[in-house]
């Protein structure tokens, strides 16, 4: 769609289970399926080259890409991490993570100094040389991890039900955040902390906590209303949003305070993950509607 006019400019169909996320890079669209990551030509979303490692059909990956130089990483449900050739989408290199029953990789792949880091369902994090795929090393974890890893202030947040804060180059373990009866559901990275969302300790009732912490300790928790929450750091506008089932939640990242809230009053269709851009807040919701918000004055 054009950004400014919501016109839409070209669509197509793919098959069901499309994720949650599309990333611009090199000029090219990365997207994917439940099975099939692929490269697309942003202006035509004719397709440059598909990935199907297991077929099209089924659900073999639930990990999003992530792009570095010229090559894309990704992990899939048999526990491989991939190297692909962002350019043609063959594979440079793959490599089995581990052998247990659970070995899904459903995290996204974070880089940083030539290592390829993810986490994994197997209750382990492991690193791998971005150009040869050769392990660095291996840090065993307390549960599985579905979500991140994050990087913030030069440490690694490797995320289970707890919070992990690793030294990238080795896998040590500099701090680890644990909750009696809770667990984190959702995190963002700012320039300073980890923000955080835990589920709280019985059925959904609507209350969450919002938690901001780094490898000082944990600098605020704030009780807030969310259903089936997400998080977004807006570098633009150094804000937190807090997407949920009854709007958004516009809050201060180094306090968790609310500055103001946006509200649907007419519908009760979720709100996914916003993105920011000239000060107009851009939302996809789960009844089939992309919105253009107006910021409003914080």
């Amino acid at each position: 769609m054009e950004r400014k006019t919501g016109k839409l400019v070209w669509r197509r169909e793919i098959p069901k289970f499309g994720d949650s996320a599309v990333h611009l890079a090199q000029g090219k669209l990365f997207a994917k399926t439940a099975n099939t990551p692929c490269a697309l030509e942003p202006e035509t979303g004719k397709t440059i080259w598909p990935f199907s490692p297991y077929g099209e059909s089924g659900e073999s990956i639930y990990s999003q890409p992530t792009i570095y130089r010229n090559n894309l990483f990704i992990g899939d449900r048999r526990g491989y991490l991939h190297c692909l050739n962002s350019e043609t989408g063959t594979t440079r290199w793959k490599q089995l993570t581990n052998r247990a029953k659970n070995c899904d990789i459903n995290s996204t792949p974070v880089v940083v100094n030539g290592l390829v880091i993810v986490g994994t369902n197997a209750n382990m994090a492991a690193a791998y040389d971005a150009r040869t795929g050769k392990r660095v090393w291996a840090r065993r974890l307390d549960g599985p991890s579905g979500f991140g890893p994050l990087l913030c202030r030069g440490f690694l947040a490797v995320l289970t039900d707890s919070i992990y804060l690793l030294r990238p180059e080795n896998g040590e373990v500099v701090r680890k955040f644990s909750w009696k009866d809770d667990s984190v559901s959702h995190a963002e990275s700012t320039p300073r902390d980890i923000i955080a969302i835990l589920r709280g300790n019985g059925p959904p009732v609507g209350d969450v906590r919002l938690v901001g912490l780094n490898k000082t300790g944990i600098r605020f928790t704030e009780t807030c209303r969310a259903f089936v929450a997400f998080l977004r750091y807006a570098a633009e506008t150094k804000l937190i949003y807090v997407s949920h089932l009854e709007g958004i939640d516009v809050r201060h990242p180094e306090t968790g305070l609310i500055s103001c809230k946006i509200e649907r009053r007419t519908s009760s269709a979720g709100n996914g993950p916003v993105d920011l851009k000239h000060n107009i807040i851009y939302v996809l919701t789960s009844d089939g509607y992309v919105y253009a918000l107006r910021h409003p004055p914080v």
